[in-house]
């Protein structure tokens, strides 16, 4: 394609004897190259308001229903329980619904999509060989990006963990302040 693009450049002596192209195709460059900023940036905004709907309704959807499971449960699980930790968890998993939805919806699906898509036209084009290269470092990667993940997992759960006893213990005084 680039190289279709560039053949069609006009060449130096044509830009010599016609002056006006030699101010025209640059900002023609320019302003396309512009437009088309524009319109990516554009689509992406516009990407993300028609998901926000969604990510929202899931959201509202899977809220209600462990609100409602919340509710049900017994006394006994109420008076043991610290509702600040409780409310701190409910509202990170509200919160990591609409992460997890954006990634697959937005990363993980089109990039496995394009990886299929890729090494079929280089085994194609170019043999098995070459399509097994390139899946295999696709692999290799996956799987150094998964246990630098899995390493680091550890110490998001101890901040988590810390970050919800204090919030716990921050809204249990509040609901609580006359014992305090």
């Amino acid at each position: 394609l680039f190289k279709h693009l560039v053949d069609t450049l006009p060449s130096s002596e044509l830009l010599a004897s016609e002056p006006a192209l030699t101010s025209t195709v640059p900002l023609a460059v320019l302003l396309g190259y512009g437009a088309s900023r524009a319109a990516a940036s554009g689509l992406q905004e516009y990407r993300n308001a028609v998901f926000a709907k969604v990510a929202q309704e899931a959201i509202r959807r899977v809220g209600r229903n462990v609100f409602d499971h919340v509710h049900k449960l017994d006394l006994q699980f109420h008076l043991s329980r610290n509702t600040g930790q409780l409310s701190r968890v409910l509202d990170r998993g509200n919160r990591s619904i609409s992460f997890v939805l954006n990634a697959m919806v937005f990363h993980v699906v089109p990039t496995t999509l394009e990886v299929v898509v890729v090494t079929g036209l280089m085994g194609y084009h170019f043999g098995p060989q070459h399509a097994s290269v390139i899946l295999a470092t696709i692999l290799a990667y996956t799987g150094y990006t998964f246990s630098v993940t899995q390493w680091r997992t550890q110490f998001r759960r101890d901040m988590n963990r810390l970050e919800n006893e204090a919030s716990g213990r921050v809204v249990d005084s509040l609901i609580n302040y006359e014992t305090v």
